[in-house]
């Protein structure tokens, strides 16, 4: 993609993200913008590839996903933000957290089965910007769902 996105196209991928059936006013108001330069922006996001579709949010055990595990990823420097964009993109990727120390990156995976899993951590290792991962899987739960 090479047109520009502003903070205000951030802004509003990130309101569609938490809500895809936001009202176009509602957005408007929130980012103290008009509802036609809203539109126009929503319009240039899907015409530029950006926005992709819209998916309704379910809950976590809606699809059975019992395989649950997190990759740890260091990222090449200054391509960490390209790296999450990505990764959003990969269905399995529940969480994604930034962290300090070793690693820069904690994701969270979530998938159907073993092969699934190992089909997710292929699509985040081939990721612009992932340098090394290690994974993690999660076995038991000792407190909680």
């Amino acid at each position: 993609m090479s047109e520009f996105i502003d903070s205000k196209d951030q802004s509003i991928v990130s309101l569609l993200q938490k809500d895809g059936r936001m009202p176009v006013q509602s957005m408007a108001k929130a980012l103290g913008l008009t509802r036609a330069t809203v539109t126009k922006r929503i319009d240039k996001l899907e015409a530029s590839g950006v926005i992709t579709g819209y998916a309704a949010v379910v809950r976590e055990d809606f699809f059975h996903k019992k395989i649950r595990g997190w990759v740890m990823i260091t990222t090449v420097p200054n391509r960490e933000e390209g790296a999450i964009r990505a990764m959003k993109l990969i269905s399995e990727v529940s969480k994604i957290y930034t962290t300090n120390g070793r690693w820069d990156l904690a994701v969270e995976v979530r998938a159907a089965d073993l092969e699934s899993f190992d089909t997710a951590l292929s699509k985040i290792r081939q990721v612009t910007g992932v340098e090394s991962t290690e994974t993690n899987l999660l076995l038991s739960s000792r407190i909680g769902k």
